[in-house]
């Protein structure tokens, strides 16, 4: 975007004969001041159109953008910037295939920019045209690295399309070729996490990705019921636990998300049982009232698309032996409460322990 720095570095030390100066204006943002010179179009000069222009994008009024940019380029104003500037306000108002138009005008005037390449990819991106988009994008990424975002987003098309081998590779790439300060090296980190641990069962490699990926974002707290559990899936329960106490502050705090503060849990574990999937949460608030809960274990049915079956461990009066935590369940199809001979003495439960005795109920009543 050299071309467009220069053009705006000359425009700001010019001054308009009807007010506060270009320069003023643009610099303190004032969009919203700038559009008034609307009516006075005929006045303006070619730059003058373009900033117009450009101040109804920033105001979000991109058919006017678009009017300015015309005017601009018709005018005389034939640069490569106000061809690109115009096809991502044609691309904002779903004009795909006019945005691709001036977009491939750009791309004649500066060939080797990597963001007039990318985001006219984005325009076949986000028409759905995702063949097209991924070769766009291959070609950007063989252009000058300034924009980045190529390198993204030729692993998250495979991911759509689920080439998970392709798309893996390729985000682990991605770290490579973008900055740590780029939103789409988080991105990478996280599609990483989830890859190695849905597809390849890495869960080594899953853990690296999301704790590098929450160091970047430490408030993120979303992130956090994904590492753990790929600890616990890993084995390290331990560490999984630790992930689970600052959660627990979190929830405290009421930084989780809306979900978790509802509902007063998180998802801590998955396993999975002759083909379905059973996904453990822990509760946050200490269970000392019968009937508090402190774990919840949904069972998925084999399409994966209902709760087919739901254990809770439940906080009961003190039992013989030292007992507190009883494995229950509420049984969909009577619609009745059943208790299990499995019990524990606290609601620190090892989660080895908690699933064995799940599993074994599943197995009787098969």
């Amino acid at each position: 975007m050299k071309d467009k720095l220069i053009f705006l570095l000359a425009l700001i030390s010019c001054s308009l004969t009807f007010g506060q100066s270009i320069k003023e204006l643009y610099q303190d943002k004032n969009f919203n001041e700038i559009i008034k010179l609307e009516s006075q179009a005929y006045k303006l000069s070619p730059e003058e159109l373009y900033i117009v222009g450009f101040s109804f994008f920033q105001m979000e009024d991109d058919a006017k953008a678009i009017k300015f940019y015309d005017l601009a380029l018709k005018d005389g104003l034939d640069s490569a910037f106000v061809h690109y500037d115009k096809a991502i306000s044609l691309r904002y108002s779903k004009k795909f295939s006019q945005a691709i138009k001036s977009f491939d005008t750009a791309i004649q005037k500066n060939p080797l920019n990597q963001m007039y390449l990318s985001e006219k990819a984005y325009a076949y991106y986000y028409s759905g045209q995702l063949d097209s988009a991924i070769q766009i994008f291959q070609r950007a990424q063989k252009l000058p690295n300034d924009f980045q975002d190529p390198f993204y987003m030729v692993p998250h098309i495979h991911h759509l399309n689920m080439n998970y081998e392709l798309a893996l590779k390729g985000f682990y790439e991605a770290l490579v070729y973008i900055s740590e300060g780029h939103k789409h090296y988080f991105a990478a980190l996280t599609d990483i996490g989830k890859l190695e641990y849905t597809i390849t069962q890495n869960f080594e490699k899953s853990i690296e990705a999301y704790s590098k990926a929450i160091k970047i974002q430490p408030d993120n707290y979303e992130l956090y019921p994904k590492l753990m559990k790929a600890y616990n899936a890993a084995g390290k329960f331990e560490k999984a636990d630790s992930i689970f106490n600052i959660m627990r502050k979190a929830y405290q705090a009421e930084k989780l998300t809306q979900s978790e503060l509802k509902f007063q849990n998180t998802a801590v574990a998955e396993y999975e049982w002759q083909g379905q999937k059973l996904t453990v949460y822990r509760y946050f608030e200490e269970s000392e009232v019968f009937g508090d809960f402190a774990y919840k274990i949904y069972m998925l049915n084999k399409a994966g698309d209902k709760i087919e079956r739901t254990f809770q461990i439940e906080r009961t009066n003190n039992m013989k032996g030292g007992t507190k935590y009883l494995l229950c369940e509420n049984v969909r199809v009577s619609n009745t409460h059943h208790t299990y001979l499995f019990g524990w003495p606290d609601a620190d439960i090892p989660l080895i322990n908690l699933m064995e005795a799940v599993i074994q109920v599943l197995e009787e009543n098969d």
